[in-house]
């Protein structure tokens, strides 16, 4: 196709339908820039206009290719048919073509995504985020302690069901601690944000641990605070417990710590040897382990 050619037919049949080039236009759905393109030469009409722009201007499809009307070239039918199936299959190929390359285009895209995605999982199990249970601050804001119902592997977690705790200190330093399978129930901060009390269910019974942190040590608060109650009052032959071969199993709940980070508000419950069900509160104090202030209730 001759652009010289094919834009001066275009201009000439337009001009001789008394049309305007935005007319034109407005009839193939177009700019008028892209008419006045081609009456320049510039470009071509794309070939899914050729047959309605034939028609609009009262034309062959030939005629536009050729550049010239059909009084001065001479083609018999058979030729027209021929280049309109030639256009046809040219259009179909084209559709065909851009069917597939949006086929691969989504292809492409849906196995960017997917990797993408395993790749995020993969981050956030690493980092955890799938398993957190709690987050909780020092009350200096100095330390960060994040509780996981996973059990810590590496750098990353497992698919082993435990409790884990990552401790973060404000120079970026971790401890990193497991404590098996159990359930977390609960963590409280000394007000002086050394050591935090933290309750841990297992199958025998919740279990309460106290981590001193400028000591990087534990300890099981709650053989502490059985042994701290057995010298108090609570301790006497009144109950049976004695009689029987040993203290009773008692239950014990964590409520507050003192302004003084040494003492913890606890509430206890046991049943003594005749069934009867005592229980109060009173203050441990986690430095020398004694036992004060024991309210019963209902006594």
């Amino acid at each position: 196709m001759d652009n010289t050619k094919t834009g001066q037919l275009i201009k000439e049949l337009r001009k001789g339908k008394g049309m305007t080039q935005k007319e034109l236009a407005a009839l193939l759905h177009i700019t008028d820039r892209a008419v006045s393109k081609w009456e320049r030469g510039l470009c071509a009409p794309d070939i899914a206009l050729l047959e309605p722009l034939a028609g609009i201007l009262g034309c062959s499809v030939l005629d536009l290719i050729a550049g010239e009307r059909e009084t001065q070239v001479e083609r018999s039918e058979e030729t027209e048919e021929g280049a309109k199936s030639m256009i046809d299959y040219s259009m179909n190929e084209i559709a065909r073509k851009l069917k597939r390359t949006k086929k691969n285009y989504l292809r492409v895209t849906a196995l960017c995504i997917a990797l993408l995605l395993v790749i995020c999982v993969g981050i956030f199990w690493k980092n955890g985020y799938f398993f957190v249970v709690d987050k909780t601050t020092s009350p200096d804001e100095t330390k960060k302690v994040t509780i996981y119902n996973k059990a810590l592997e590496g750098a990353g977690f497992s698919l082993e069901d435990a409790t884990s705790l990552i401790l973060q200190e404000e120079d970026g330093a971790q401890t990193r601690i497991i404590y098996g399978d159990c359930v977390y129930r609960g963590l409280w901060w000394a007000p002086d944000s050394k050591k935090y009390v933290l309750a841990l269910e297992y199958e025998d019974g919740l279990h309460f641990v106290l981590n001193w942190l400028e000591w990087h040590s534990s300890s099981n608060l709650s053989a502490y605070l059985t042994m701290g109650v057995s010298a108090t009052e609570l301790a006497k032959e009144g109950y049976g417990y004695v009689d029987e071969g040993g203290w009773p199993e008692i239950t014990y709940q964590f409520l507050q710590w003192g302004l003084d980070s040494e003492s913890m508000l606890i509430y206890y419950v046991f049943e003594d040897a005749k069934h009867e069900i005592h229980d109060g509160y009173f203050w441990y104090n986690c430095m020398d382990g004694t036992v004060n202030a024991v309210l019963e209730l209902n006594a």
